[in-house]
């Protein structure tokens, strides 16, 4: 949520809000799918398969650049 602030420094309730929205709606969308693949195998493998998700942030989070500076 920071990060998201330091990206818009002048809308900080703008990002606050699109990066808790953004995190709620993904794990709206992806607890059925969760839910189908625990229902075909196990809950084991259901929740072994959401180790992938972390991975997947960490490398998308590379990707961004730094926040430009604030002029002072």
């Amino acid at each position: 949520m920071t990060l998201g602030q330091d990206f818009l420094p002048n809308r900080v309730g703008t990002a606050s809000d699109v990066t808790l929205g953004l995190a709620v709606s993904v794990g709206g969308l992806t607890s059925p799918l969760v839910g189908a693949v625990a229902e075909a195998t196990t809950l084991r493998t259901a929740l072994a398969c959401l180790i992938a998700f972390p991975v997947l942030a960490w490398l998308l989070a590379r990707t961004l650049r730094e926040p430009a500076p604030e002029p002072v």
